[in-house]
């Protein structure tokens, strides 16, 4: 394994064995691996362990085992805990989303505040067929199907694998070789998890009954669409952005952006990737992502250009948004009182809390409750009155609450999203071009 490890290291991290590094180190047989390996290649290693408070007294068994190991490699150890249980329920994850999260989040901060560059993972060639073939199952695309990459920017700061060539039996290989031991994690007998059903029933009825080198056909899969992946973004990259695009473009765009705001492909499904090439296509703009509840809203414009744009659900509410695609600069922040601006809207804070703010474009038959009129209206009438030919129709912002049309922007407002008072609390949603070339919307009739 070691000459694995050391091959591997010189092909893809050239200097690395100069620099500090951060092993994550779980206690389990790849993260103590990489950790002698490392060690024993003239690393400068430092090894990082969190306690995520999920089983009990093995756990604590666990984090005095890597402090042990550290002590015995006369390395810098640091310790996090926290409560991945409690966080799951909070967020509506997964014990395995949350407990990934808490621990990346550690291993990051950790490194920022001891100036590590490189954060280290135990990955291995098994882990590398055992996700492919898992992402297979759940469809996924050429991306998906490059399984993990050998490295990955976390901002400054860079994930590494080392192992990511070494097989799981070279890993054991080599521990008994040096007479080291390792953790048991529980948690890879649970039958329950996908990746441990794949690891212990799936790939080895493959094996017995299909193909005895499975494990080498997923690899090498991964590495062909790892290869194809590179060409594909490089064109997409290329591929001019006014023209009709080919389906497989359009995909990719929308992939690297969700991967650009999430850091990690195991985040991102092709189902999420038809979510934001679907709202390119037809407008819809309340996705979700991954997992179990919503993490995305999505401002999405029906526009030849075919352009989508995200933003994450923060904490705090205030966004600004630049589209290129359409020119178009949108700012949301809180305020009071009414607005004279004509490409402000505002609407009732009080209204608006705890619903969900939409922006699309129109659709026909779209129909709202404008403030001054005790009915409803469709949006095509209200366009014909203000004299908006069709053509540029579909460049007017829609905006939803909770499903109803609460604003026509820069023109209506509904009579159940209007500011109720000059002092009353709003928010207030500002719009404007940011390019020339493009449409202005129409002067606003002084009251």
């Amino acid at each position: 394994m070691l000459a694995t490890v050391r091959q591997t290291v010189a092909a893809r991290f050239p200097g690395i064995l100069g620099k500090r590094v951060l092993v994550a180190a779980s206690g389990g047989a790849d993260s103590t691996a990489l950790a002698l390996a490392l060690k024993e290649l003239g690393g400068q290693i430092a090894l990082a362990h969190v306690h995520h408070g999920i089983r009990g007294k093995s756990a604590d068994a666990d984090a005095r085992f890597v402090r042990a190991l550290a002590k015995k490699l006369g390395v810098p150890f640091y310790f996090g805990r926290c409560d991945v249980p409690a966080e799951a329920r909070r967020t509506g994850e997964s014990l395995e989303m949350a407990a990934r999260r808490l621990r990346r989040g550690f291993l990051v901060a950790t490194a920022r505040r001891e100036k590590i560059r490189y954060i280290a993972a135990g990955h291995t060639a098994d882990d590398q067929a055992e996700t492919v073939l898992m992402r297979i199952v759940r469809g996924t695309s050429v991306t998906g199907l490059a399984g993990i990459p050998y490295a990955w920017p976390q901002g400054s700061l860079r994930f590494i694998r080392p192992l990511r060539d070494a097989t799981r039996a070279q890993v054991v290989a080599y521990l008994q070789s040096r007479r080291q031991t390792w953790r048991e994690d529980e948690s890879n007998v649970d039958a329950f998890a996908l990746r441990n059903r794949v690891r212990h029933e799936i790939l080895p009825l493959l094996e017995k009954r299909l193909n005895p080198a499975v494990r080498q056909a997923l690899l090498r899969l991964a590495d062909i669409a790892a290869a194809e992946d590179e060409v594909m973004s490089a064109l997409a990259q290329k591929a001019p952005r006014g023209a009709r695009e080919p389906l497989a473009l359009r995909r990719r765009r929308a992939l690297a952006e969700l991967y650009r705001r999430h850091q990690s492909p195991a985040k991102v499904g092709f189902a999420a990737v038809e979510n934001v090439f679907h709202c390119v296509e037809k407008p819809q703009t309340f996705f979700p992502l991954c997992g179990k509840k919503p993490q995305l809203f999505s401002i999405v414009w029906k526009n030849p250009k075919n352009f989508f744009h995200c933003v994450e659900k923060k904490g705090h509410f205030f966004h600004t948004v630049e589209i290129p695609e359409i020119g178009l600069h949108l700012q949301i922040r809180p305020g009071r009182g009414f607005s004279r601006r004509r490409n402000e809207t505002c609407l009732s804070a009080a209204a608006v809390a705890g619903r969900d703010l939409v922006f699309r474009s129109w659709r026909p038959g779209d129909r709202m409750k404008p403030l001054g009129m005790s009915g409803s209206k469709k949006l095509s009438d209200i366009f014909t009155d203000l004299k908006i030919p069709r053509e540029k129709r579909n460049s007017w912002m829609v905006i939803e609450c909770g499903g109803e049309i609460a604003a026509l922007a820069g023109w209506r407002v509904a009579r159940a999203m209007a500011v109720p008072a000059p002092d009353a609390a709003a928010i207030r949603i500002a719009i404007r071009r940011v390019r020339p070339g493009q449409d202005r919307m129409p002067r606003r009739r002084s009251s």
